[in-house]
Formats: C-alpha cells, structure tokens, sequence
C-alpha cells in the first residue's frame, strides 16, 4: 500500500492542452513552477507543493523549474535551476539532466540559464494568468490577456476529463484516505477530542507515503459540524452520543482524495441521529443513481435538494406542501451547498465552470461548484449534507413568508445532531459510474466497524 515514485505520462496531458488550445499553430507555452517559500522575515521553509498546471504537463515534484511546450511539434524542455554551491551544502546534489530526463517524460532537460534565449527565439509566448513574467526581458513576444486566457481555458478542459493512469492514482489516494477514516472510526470515544482524531488522520496517511493533504482536514463533533468549513479542531468529546463529521482527504503525487463521514463518538446513533443520517444517505444514494454521462451537474443538486425535502417532511422538521417548500427555497436553509465539484490536481479542480457558464443565482445551488453536463473520465466528488445551523436557519424562521414551514418544537429535537455529509469520490462513465471511495456509510456497518 506503500506510495511509490514513478515516471508519470505527462506527455497525453501536454497533448490534451495543445488539442484544446487552438489560438495559434506556432509558439511557446512557457509555464513557471512553484518556488520554495519561507515563513514571514525567516528562514524557516514552508513545505513544497507544486503548481497544478506544472505538475499537469511535466509530473515534476520539485522547485525553481520551468517547462517550455513547442506549440507546432510539442516538444517539451525542462529548465532545471542551476547548481548553487551554496544550495548543494544545505540540501545535497540535485538531479543530473540525465536523470530528470529519466524520471520526466519530456524531451529535453536544460538549465536555467538557456531559457532567456529559448523564449527570445519564439514567435509567441503564451503564459497562463498565473505566471510570473515580470523578469521577463522586454523584448520577449508575450501573448494578450485575451490568449492567456484562453491557454487557461485549455488547461481546464484538458484537466476535466482523467486518464486511466489520474484514475489509478486517485483510486490510490482514496484508498489511503478510506483507511484512515476507517481508523478514526475505531478509535473515536468519550473523553477523547477533535484534535487526536486530526493526528490520526495525518498519521494513518504519513505511513503509507502520503505526505501532503489535498485540504486542511475539517473535524467537528456536535454542533461544530453544522459550520461547513469548521478547521478549529481543537473540542472534546464530552457526550458519547454527539456526532462526529470527518472531512479530510490526503494527496498521492499531487492528485486529491475528498471524503467526508460522519458516526457518533461512542459507537451507536441516537434515534435523532439515525434520523438526520438517514435522509443525507438517501440524497446521496439517489444522487449516485442518476450520475452518468450526459446528464446536467445542477440536476444532481436538484434530486439531493427534493430527497432532503422529503426526509425533512417525514421527520416533522418540516410542514407543508412540499412543491410550495421548494419554491420558497426553505430547504437551502438545511442544505446550503453544492452536490460536489471536479476532484483532480485540486481538491476543487478546474473546469467546473466552462467559459461563458453563469451560475444559478437561487438559495443553495448558487454555491454550486460545478455547472456543466457530466462527461466520462470526470471524477466528481457527491457530497449532500443536512445542517442546523442557527445563522442560517433563524432568517427562514424570522420571514413570515417561510416560517409556516418549519416545526420549530421538532427543529429543536433535531438541533443537537449539529450537521451530517456524507462524501464519496466518482468516476463518470458513459452509462453510470463507479466509486473510488471504500469507507462504510451504511449505519449498521459504521456501528458494527465502531464495535470491533
């Protein structure tokens, strides 16, 4: 289970680009990657993630290069820094040019110092919105904004749809993750605290070689788990019955897991509980139901915002006509966020909105990350939840127009359940899909994990 290095085909991605990026026949993609940064006014280095987009077209792992892609033969050169005795005594001998061109599947690997003339000799140069081009000589051709605008789209396109090869190692990263979650299930209990479970979570990933998380872990017993981006981490788990939501996926060669579970500190659901998980279950059960190519990312949301609806009227949270519950948007108040997002180089990957694609402006699905067909070879993450939050509820409860619809006496009953999501990761295919994520989620089975 241990995650290995290996020479990534980065070559198909640099072609996927060049397919979607049509402006000109000729030129340079010239991309930049990431620098080894510091802490304020020290020394002290920050840990190393590299560029998306550079890591997407070159599968290196390491700072201060930089990559330049013949647009008309698509041939593609790797800068590497040049040696600095000063860096080789702190950080040891880098990588000869013979050995990057063994671990990189570029064509050629040069120094730093030949990139000047390489970018002076193309007709154009063609950098994303990111790139930094403020040392750049004057006389070097840059394209407008318009173009570099237009690569961005490229690199979006050509990032939505993964390889088998990006499925394998999200599937990787997914399976680390799934383990982890697993452990902190087993080692949930009364008296322990949000911050041992976040540990846990860091170490069951450090051990098999995933060093980076995609996210900031999220860990949120009770209430806590109502705030959707909760990252303080630090509460007890005073009462054995409260619910815990763990969001939290790891990185394998900079490729995301996204996986969010929810299961009660001291093993078994109260009725409450049962209750609230119950109807998440059935969004996101019916939601899987219906993801296959071809079908819009907003109907997903859709058929998760009616389930809630029904759920919520079953259980007395709400009253009413439901179709009327819906229209006013009552249920946005429960359910405030998007179905899910594109998962790849990003935890949020790109390519969720296509150019030219407005967002939904209506309660809810205007937080939507995503708005476009499924295709297959998308990995999507399906990530329905329901939530008291007071902030969000109190206005609904406040409007004379939409409090006939809530039962505040049994809103009450429910509110101790704090919020429960249940996150999976998925990969479209052209008549469904299929499911990269292993932890359990059925009640019965997180119980009978918790028990043994």
């Amino acid at each position: 289970m241990s995650v290995t290095q290996q020479r990534l085909p980065t070559r198909q991605n640099v072609q996927k680009v060049l397919k979607n990026f049509t402006v000109q026949q000729e030129g340079l993609i010239y991309l930049n990657g990431q620098v080894l940064t510091e802490r304020d006014d020290t020394d002290v280095e920050l840990a190393f993630r590299q560029e998306s987009n550079f890591f997407y077209v070159t599968g290196v792992t390491e700072p201060d290069f930089h990559v330049t892609i013949d647009i008309k033969t698509g041939h593609v050169c790797l800068y590497a820094p040049n040696i600095n005795p000063e860096h080789v005594m702190w950080m040891g001998m880098p990588d000869s040019l013979e050995t990057l061109m063994a671990k990189y599947d570029v064509d050629e690997a040069v120094y730093v110092d030949q990139l000047d003339q390489q970018l002076l000799s193309a007709s154009t140069v063609y950098t994303l919105p990111i790139t930094k081009t403020d040392k750049f000589q004057a006389n070097i051709k840059l394209c407008t904004a318009e173009e570099s605008k237009k690569l961005h789209n490229a690199f979006a396109e050509a990032r939505a749809v993964k390889s088998e090869w990006e499925i394998e190692i999200i599937r990787k990263a997914n399976e680390i993750s799934s383990n982890a979650h697993e452990k902190l299930m087993k080692a949930s209990q009364e008296g322990a605290n949000e911050t041992q479970l976040h540990a846990l979570f860091l170490y069951e990933c450090h051990r098999y070689g995933a060093l980076f998380q995609a996210y900031y872990p999220i860990v949120g017993v009770g209430k806590n788990a109502a705030t959707l981006h909760y990252n303080k981490n630090n509460a007890l788990f005073k009462q054995a019955t409260d619910i815990v939501l763990v969001d939290a996926g790891c990185e394998v060669s900079c490729y995301a897991s996204d996986i969010t579970r929810c299961f009660p500190v001291g093993g078994k659901f109260t009725p409450e509980a049962r209750t609230i998980y119950s109807i998440v279950l059935d969004m996101q059960k019916a939601c899987l139901d219906a993801c296959k190519a071809g079908v819009a990312w907003e109907d997903i949301h859709n058929i998760a915002t009616k389930v809630a609806c029904d759920g919520l009227l079953k259980c007395g949270v709400l009253i009413g006509d439901k179709e009327d519950i819906l229209a006013n948007h009552v249920v946005a108040a429960f359910f405030p966020h998007g179905i899910g997002h594109m998962l790849g180089l990003d935890v949020h990957d790109l390519g969720g909105y296509p150019e030219g694609t407005e967002r939904i402006d209506a309660p809810g699905i205007r937080n939507l990350r995503m708005r476009r067909d499924l295709q297959s070879g998308f990995v999507v993450t399906v990530e329905p939840g329901v939530y008291f939050c007071d902030f969000l509820i109190d206005p609904v409860l406040n409007d004379p127009k939409t409090a006939k619809y809530i039962n505040k006496e049994v809103l009450d009953k429910y509110k101790s359940v704090g919020g429960v999501r249940i996150e999976d990761n998925i990969v479209i295919t052209k008549d469904g899909h299929y499911n990269l994520t292993t932890v359990p989620k059925e009640i019965d089975e997180i119980e009978a994990l918790m028990a043994a």
